[in-house]
């Protein structure tokens, strides 16, 4: 039997994803693991795609510090690095940009004011897209 439930929860509407979102982007640009923590749900689960190619957890980790943890020590922090929320597939989530490169893309379930799960995409090959320059305007 898997490790992982089905959570029955109602999600959150997307101004609550939004201000949930923005939250935890501050606290991961200060770098306040408290914070960060007490944002997610204690059993909260974060799975790491780092394709073999970034250093990444290969097993989803679970647990409000562990997870808050696992965000702070990403292999994308520096002082160069930027925190940004916008839109990750349809809804509020994060790009973390290394000297204006796309290093990670991050996808927040959010329910009951709390974030429940993360999905952390690492691997360059998946942020491809992300890190195209936009084709010229005729």
């Amino acid at each position: 039997m898997d490790d992982f439930r089905v959570r029955c929860v109602r999600p959150a509407s997307p101004r609550e994803q939004e201000a949930v979102v923005r939250s935890v982007r501050r606290a991961c640009v200060s770098g306040d693991g408290e914070v960060l923590a007490a944002l997610l749900c204690a059993d909260a689960t974060a799975f790491f795609d780092g394709g073999g190619r970034v250093g990444a957890p290969d097993r989803p980790v679970q647990g409000s510090r562990q997870v808050a943890r696992a965000l702070l020590t990403l292999p994308a922090r520096g002082p160069r690095t930027t925190w940004s929320a916008q839109s990750v597939n349809g809804r509020t989530g994060l790009v973390v940009r290394c000297e204006r490169r796309v290093a990670a893309v991050i996808g927040l379930d959010v329910a009951d004011h709390r974030v429940v799960q993360l999905w952390v995409v690492l691997n360059p090959d998946k942020l491809r897209s992300w890190n195209r320059s936009p084709s010229p305007r005729n």
